[in-house]
């Protein structure tokens, strides 16, 4: 009976070892990642699987609602497979949240289930177009699980089978990204995948598709130039890409190459070649130009580099014509060089160019232009045209500049004292003394009672019938004819004076 009694204590005992076993929970396997499928769509959750494989019979995918009720979304799968494809299209219209757990089935309904692991939960990617900024606003979640463990985000666009085209990378921490400078009418197919520090995992997000149903902008707007015409209005012209579909325009203007510019006009034009004339009288102002589209929301789109005008200055100083301007400032293909115009004469004006210059300035010898026979014809006028280089748009830019006049009056000197009885002959006489060979003049001399006492086509002496005037101050008269219709009267005082 001892025996017996030892040997059903035995059998107690096994069977008690056998049903802890049977009973043992397992381990839950460890999620590697949960990505979108941008072709397809499905959604794939991979996995390391339970550290205590003895005891798994089968895992199961669930998923998790806000409130972190689970479900089963999987049929029982095999132990030895670590990943499963879910169909559903939930992940393309939101952020879902999944758990794998083992489960040891002990039979008849009675099972034991690992714990879970921590959640991993798929990245949705939302997109909205804004037709007004021509712009895509972008804005995904977090993929909770690796917090703290992403290198970085890649944004991609979707182009055809297995082919993306990488639109930005972006740092750990960013939810969100405007793209910007879109196609008109075209589809964008985009999506966000997540890589992990260990550089092996990524998650992809859903794949959004938006149409940028909306009119080109135009990829460019060139300011040609900004020239002064001879009405001294500002002549203007600009180059519009001929793809845009816009053709509502405003011009701005500032008197700073940095702004702030304000709009003087608006216009509506399908043009790719636009010219327009400022009226405003340019004085001695420098203004800046640009052009800018406006797009179908009223908001400004592409707008011009700056065009301005070159306000010429200059002086005469001893036939010496010194020039200056301000430099042209924002050429696509810079300036060229600066040429310097200059006309002579009025009835029948010679015009030459004196070269090209690098420079804003420029000094000009004129006094072999001094024409002592006509003095009528001794005028010059002076302007600048800049030239661009060539630029990439085909335009050949150039400017000129408001245009300045100098009259070349040959010299005329009247002395403003004599003396007749001076040892010297050209002390003698009071005449003007010209830098060239008038046709002739005429001078009268009056005394200081305002008696004319002496007239003449020549120096006068000092003599009145033959005797000298007593000293003292008289007036002159003198006008000299220059081989044309122009006369030049000069009067003032000299003073007689005796040894």
């Amino acid at each position: 009976m001892a025996g017996i009694k030892y040997t059903i204590i035995w059998l107690f005992g096994l069977l008690s070892t056998c049903n802890l076993l049977f009973a043992q929970k397992p381990e839950p396997p460890t999620i590697r990642s949960v990505s979108v499928d941008p072709e397809t769509g499905f959604t794939t959750i991979t996995w390391e699987p339970s550290p205590t494989p003895l005891f798994v019979d089968y895992y199961l995918v669930e998923q998790l609602d806000i409130l972190g009720t689970a479900r089963a979304i999987s049929p029982p799968i095999n132990p030895a497979q670590n990943s499963y494809i879910i169909t559903s299209d939930e992940p393309l219209h939101s952020s879902v949240t999944y758990v794998v757990v083992a489960v040891n089935d002990l039979g008849a309904g009675d099972e034991h289930r690992s714990s879970w692991p921590p959640r991993h939960n798929t990245i949705y990617l939302e997109a909205v177009f804004d037709s007004c900024l021509s712009s895509i606003s972008l804005n995904w979640n977090n993929y909770e699980n690796w917090m703290g463990s992403i290198e970085e985000y890649r944004l991609y666009r979707w182009l055809d089978n297995d082919v993306y085209d990488l639109l930005a990378t972006l740092d750990q921490g960013i939810n969100s990204f405007e793209l910007s400078n879109l196609q008109a009418n075209q589809t964008y197919e985009l999506f966000i995948e997540a890589f992990h520090t260990d550089g092996v995992r990524s998650s992809k997000s859903n794949k959004t598709i938006l149409t940028t149903a909306m009119s080109q902008v135009p990829a460019f707007i060139n300011a040609d130039y900004a020239t002064i015409n001879y009405d001294r209005g500002i002549d203007l012209s600009f180059t519009v890409d001929a793809t845009s579909g816009l053709s509502y325009y405003k011009l701005l203007r500032s008197n700073s190459f940095e702004g702030p510019y304000t709009a003087i006009d608006s216009f509506t034009t399908t043009g790719t070649q636009i010219t327009y004339t400022d009226d405003t009288q340019f004085t001695s102002a420098v203004y800046f130009y640009k052009l800018q589209v406006i797009n179908n929301c009223g908001i400004g789109a592409t707008q011009s580099n700056s065009a301005n005008n070159i306000i010429l200055n200059g002086s005469l100083s001893d036939l010496n014509a010194m020039l200056e301007w301000n430099e042209y400032r924002d050429w696509e293909g810079d300036v060229d060089q600066y040429r310097v115009i200059r006309t002579i004469g009025r009835l029948d004006p010679v015009t030459d160019t004196l070269g090209g210059t690098g420079t804003t300035f420029f000094n000009d010898d004129i006094n072999d232009l001094v024409n002592y026979l006509n003095p009528e014809e001794g005028f010059v006028c002076y302007s600048v045209v800049a030239t661009e280089n060539p630029n990439r748009y085909g335009v050949l830019g150039l400017s000129q500049s408001n245009r300045i006049c100098f009259s070349i009056t040959p010299g005329i000197r009247i002395p403003n004292a004599f003396i007749p009885n001076d040892g010297e002959p050209e002390n003698r006489v009071f005449e003007p003394v010209f830098s060239f060979l008038p046709e002739h003049y005429e001078m009268t001399i009056y005394n200081r009672l305002g008696s004319k006492i002496w007239e003449g086509s020549g120096a006068w002496d000092g003599r009145v019938n033959g005797s000298h005037v007593p000293e003292g101050v008289y007036v002159y008269f003198i006008r000299v004819f220059n081989y044309s219709a122009e006369i030049s009267e000069f009067n003032g005082k000299v003073t007689v004076i005796y040894r």
